[in-house]
């Protein structure tokens, strides 16, 4: 589940408002900026997780975000969801739904913990730019200044839409890349898409 979280957090850093400086400071601001006026998003995204040992893993699905701590991930055989409060994994396959608290710690890649309060949280760099499926990106190099779980990351944004469309990280555990597309802002979520009731037939393990 925190591979999960890591994409929830991150995906609410996808828009800035003005690209025109190249300063990574000065466009991480900007995020910040943008941020505040959001209500809601979503967007499909596709993934693929390098561990350090085994396989690697793809999958891909649609996200949807409402502040605070508030998302849903939707893929082929799994269901992550969170009102801030109770968090919901269901595996379809497994005919089973984890319960827990909702936990946003040191560890957890939160916008509002690392972007958000970025110059007590992240060291950040321009790290060139690059071309991502025919679209021109700036490409940010993020670091954590305090040990934690994620190690580094990195970001690349659309210089003409100002929209992150791709998200490298690289954790403890493994390497994930996130590819976003399809991004709508505001869409004007209800909050309903944020619970989750368990099907019937499915084996509840209730961790809190």
């Amino acid at each position: 589940m925190r591979k999960f979280s890591i994409i929830i957090v991150i995906f609410l850093v996808f828009v800035v408002n003005s690209l025109s400086a190249q300063d990574a400071q000065e466009i991480i601001h900007q995020v910040q900026s943008k941020y505040k006026g959001i209500k809601d998003a979503k967007a499909g995204f596709s993934q693929v997780v390098k561990p350090k040992t085994g396989k690697s893993q793809s999958s891909s699905g649609i996200i949807y975000i409402q502040k605070e701590n508030k998302y849903r991930i939707e893929s082929k055989d799994q269901v992550v969801v969170t009102d801030g409060t109770t968090s919901w994994s269901y595996s379809a396959k497994k005919k089973q739904v984890v319960i827990d608290n909702y936990k946003d710690n040191g560890n957890t890649f939160s916008p509002n913990k690392y972007l958000f309060d970025y110059p007590e949280n992240f060291y950040s760099d321009l790290d060139g730019e690059e071309n991502i499926s025919g679209i021109d990106c700036y490409v940010l190099k993020l670091t954590p200044r305090n040990k934690a779980v994620v190690k580094s990351a990195k970001i690349w944004v659309d210089k003409e839409e100002s929209l992150i469309r791709k998200i490298f990280i690289v954790s403890n555990e493994s390497s994930t890349t996130y590819v976003l597309k399809n991004i709508v802002l505001d869409p004007g979520l209800s909050s309903s898409k944020f619970s989750f009731t368990t099907p019937t037939g499915v084996e509840e393990i209730d961790l809190r």
